[in-house]
């Protein structure tokens, strides 16, 4: 009985010294110590993470820097910052895929050569050019027997017939020229009929007329009034039974083929422009068609209510859309030159300057501050920032402009900062299982011991 109580007692003795011995050297051991830290060389550290790592970021203040992995005092742990690397992805632009390209429905215009120059936006009214005005005016007294044409805005074409009158002066001058043609059967005196024909010429009777009349052998009774030239009547001033004389103006024909447009120029904007200057006019009726012309003509004088210059404008009116009466938009291009440029709609005003987005060869699109030149219908021209054949983007700019600063943004909080580390510097790294909880204390002050507060963002 007592030899068994022995060896129960030695062995429970031999146990206990066997797990004691088991727990001394587990406690011991580097995993379970949290105090005593790995220490592993840097070029070990970067064999097995093929990354060199400037600093541990702290994940509520970025700007919070430190030199190995550790936590703040909310227990959220330290973002490691790598270096670039070669095959790091660019921090500045966007790069998205043909399929996304798509979807966002972005247009890609080239950058090109157009005349630009100071565009000079007015408006006006429609006017008649004066130098196409007719009046037809007859040379001889009488009463209007006849009208073929009644109303203005009638179109009549060269050598219609407008009316037709009686003028007992004219059947006299007509009865005088075959007299003196005939002289009673005899030969006629060659005088008197070229007497008698000049006073027929006097009176507007053209030659072919006269000839006719020596065929014909008899004066006609009423005589017509001739177009002279082709348009629409603007002014009508006769009624059948109407006296005429040479001081009247029975009608008024207007060439509509090309008028003019009168527009009000500031004085300010007079050194810019000049006669011959490109013009484009747009009508509020045809929203989808211009008209190009020139300017014709500078008026010598201010008006003194507006303080405007009127400029007087010339197009061609083939069709006849640009009626007199009608308002219109012009746009003046005062000293023209050509240079590079893009629709405006590629333009991206900011706070921090003018950008474009820019697509590169492998689908990166990257944003480019530019400088503005003079605009003009619907383009802008590029002073500096880019160069003929570039693809900018025309719509949906706005979107990867958005995205292109976030990813920027982000790159800059998560780590392309280039800031110096010391190579001789030992790298710490913790086992995620060794964080054992420290004293607020003692964690405030470590990680206060090991922090860079950094004064300026890390751009």
């Amino acid at each position: 009985m007592n030899t068994r109580n022995w060896i129960i007692r030695i062995s429970l003795l031999v146990g206990g010294v066997v797990l004691g011995a088991g727990g001394v050297w587990w406690l011991r051991s580097p995993d379970f110590m949290p105090s005593v830290p790995k220490i592993l060389p840097q070029s070990s550290i970067n064999t097995s993470s093929k990354r060199h790592i400037l600093y541990w970021a702290s994940p509520m203040n970025p700007k919070i820097h430190a030199s190995h992995p550790m936590k703040d005092n909310m227990g959220m742990a330290y973002i490691p910052v790598y270096a670039p690397s070669s095959r790091a992805h660019r921090v500045t632009g966007l790069s998205i895929n043909p399929r996304m390209t798509q979807n966002l429905g972005v247009r890609i215009v080239k950058v090109q050569n157009r005349q630009m120059g100071h565009a000079i936006h007015t408006v006006g009214t429609v006017v008649v050019d004066e130098n196409q005005v007719y009046a037809v005016n007859p040379r001889f007294s009488g009463w209007v027997e006849q009208m073929y044409v009644r109303a203005v805005g009638d179109s009549v074409q060269k050598g219609q017939v407008l009316a037709e009158m009686y003028s007992p002066e004219l059947y006299s001058a007509e009865q005088e020229y075959l007299i003196a043609r005939r002289s009673q059967g005899m030969t006629a005196d060659p005088a008197l009929v070229a007497a008698a024909q000049a006073k027929l010429q006097l009176l507007g009777i053209p030659k072919d007329e006269i000839a006719a009349l020596a065929q014909r052998g008899k004066a006609k009774q009423d005589i017509p009034l001739i177009a002279p030239a082709s348009g629409v009547v603007e002014k009508l001033n006769i009624h059948p039974g109407s006296y005429l004389s040479p001081q009247t103006n029975p009608y008024e024909i207007a060439n509509l083929h090309r008028v003019w447009v009168n527009v009000a120029v500031y004085a300010y904007q007079l050194p810019w422009i000049a006669i011959g200057n490109p013009v484009r006019l747009h009508l509020p009726a045809y929203p989808d068609r211009s008209w190009k012309g020139h300017l014709h003509f500078l008026y010598p004088t201010i008006d003194p209510q507006t303080r405007t210059v009127t400029a007087r404008l010339s197009f061609t009116n083939a069709d006849g859309k640009l009626r007199p009466g009608t308002y219109a938009d012009a746009t003046i291009l005062a000293s023209p030159r050509e240079s590079l440029a893009v629709p405006s709609s590629a333009v991206l005003h900011t706070s921090q300057g003018t950008y474009v987005m820019l697509r590169e060869n492998d689908g990166h699109f990257l944003p480019v501050q530019v400088a503005l030149g003079p605009e003009a219908d619907g383009w802008v021209a590029i002073n500096k920032g880019l160069k003929l054949g570039d693809q900018v983007v025309e719509n949906a700019q706005f979107l990867l402009y958005s995205e292109s600063q976030f990813q920027s943004v982000k790159a800059r909080m998560l780590g392309t900062n280039d800031a110096p580390m010391n190579s001789g510097q030992a790298a710490v790294t913790r086992d995620r299982s060794a964080l054992a909880p420290e004293s607020p204390a003692k964690t405030a002050n470590e990680g206060m011991a090991h922090m860079s507060m950094g004064s300026s963002p890390h751009d």
